[in-house]
């Protein structure tokens, strides 16, 4: 059954790059029509040789497509339990170029079994097709035949992001692929001046598409000029770079929120003189002596 979970996979998944990979290797563990497989983070990790963050978004990547379903989730020790649903009952096909293998059956003896006599001398090793078995042509594996690509792109007029390496070999370089949901965010960030790589992996865009849901697009391109803004001095080169910034931004508020209001102006912190109050005791006495001197005045 692993062969024929991971001829599925091969054959019939849509899923890409990292995620890929995962359904493969779960895959491998597979031992039983029901296509079930247990896998912990530190398996796949070690499967995949990446880090533990990118382990996980290869699986939320997986998962999302929906070829790849978490049967039981971990508990304790024990670890999740995946399922490729497509791949229960699956049972591979024989692609080969000739019949299946098994064992020869005997020949009867005959003049036609034995080997071919010389008809002439100075017979050396023939070198036509009929000499032995067909050499594989080195562009095909498996059966499945591999061309250089045909087309306008083959010719002398290559894109920009075609090259030829050191060896002859064409190549084409990583570019980054938006996804339209996501598009109007990365143009406002670039629109104000932060230039960065966007080459995210399949299940970063998914962590991408659940922030802008919650906190809205606007927030999470005014927080990542911010952040460039931050980190002028070092630089920022690869959008990733926000994802821990954007994870710890707020939901975004509720239509119709009022927003607080600022204070009107600076508060002093000088309290009033009451005049409404009962004057104090030196105050009384001065008035007394005012009265006094002003009675005796009055009697000279």
């Amino acid at each position: 059954m692993t062969l024929d979970a991971q001829d599925w996979v091969w054959q019939h998944s849509r899923t890409k790059g990292n995620a890929r990979l995962v359904m493969l290797a779960i895959a491998d563990a597979v031992t039983g029509p029901d296509a079930l497989a247990s896998m912990g983070t530190a398996e796949i990790m070690q499967r995949l040789n990446v880090s533990r963050s990118t382990a996980r978004a290869a699986v939320d990547a997986a998962l999302a497509s929906d070829e790849l379903v978490e049967d039981e989730p971990a508990k304790g020790s024990r670890a999740t339990r995946y399922k490729i649903p497509g791949a229960v009952g699956y049972v591979r096909q024989y692609r080969g170029t000739g019949p299946k293998s098994g064992p020869i059956a005997p020949q009867a003896p005959g003049p036609e079994s034995g080997p071919l006599a010389a008809t002439g001398p100075n017979l050396g090793p023939s070198t036509g097709p009929e000499s032995g078995p067909p050499v594989q042509d080195p562009g095909t594996l498996f059966g499945t035949e591999i061309r250089p690509p045909m087309g306008p792109e083959s010719g002398p007029h290559h894109s920009p992001i075609d090259g030829v390496n050191e060896g002859g070999m064409e190549y084409r370089a990583e570019v980054a692929r938006i996804p339209a949901n996501a598009r109007p965010l990365v143009d406002r960030i670039t629109a104000a001046g932060v230039l960065v790589a966007w080459t995210l992996a399949p299940g970063e865009w998914i962590v991408v598409d659940a922030l802008m849901k919650r906190s809205g697009a606007d927030m999470l391109a005014q927080a990542a000029v911010q952040a460039a803004a931050r980190a002028r001095g070092k630089g920022v080169a690869h959008a990733r770079y926000f994802l821990r910034t954007w994870q710890a931004l707020p939901p975004a508020p509720e239509p119709g929120t009022v927003p607080a209001a600022a204070p009107a102006g600076p508060r002093s912190n000088v309290i009033p003189l009451d005049r409404s109050q009962p004057r104090g005791r030196v105050a009384q006495s001065a008035d007394y002596l005012a009265e006094a001197l002003a009675a005796m005045e009055a009697q000279q």
